[in-house]
């Protein structure tokens, strides 16, 4: 099964990412980062070190660290792997 991270897409809507298929991360304009995968480029909300963070698989309980806005909410934004990886 795969992880997906469901983020802010900038101007609207959400998009659930497989990190696993994310080529790079780039930072943009204002509080946006262009995400890189297959090909496509996704404009996300959020801070470069944000979601690099969520990309990256650091545990959630850690994202306090990252950032002051994270909220409990948020947790259960990503999907787990079958098999514990």
């Amino acid at each position: 099964m795969a992880k997906f991270v469901v983020l802010k897409k900038g101007g609207g809507g959400r998009v659930a990412i497989n990190p696993e298929q994310v080529t790079h991360v780039r930072s943009a304009a204002g509080a946006f980062t262009d995400v890189f995968f297959d090909g496509q480029q996704v404009a996300v909300e959020g801070t470069f070190e944000e979601v690099v963070a969520l990309l990256s698989n650091i545990e959630r309980r850690d994202m306090k660290s990252v950032s002051p806005d994270f909220t409990e909410a948020q947790r259960g934004l990503a999907f787990g792997r079958l098999g514990g990886r």
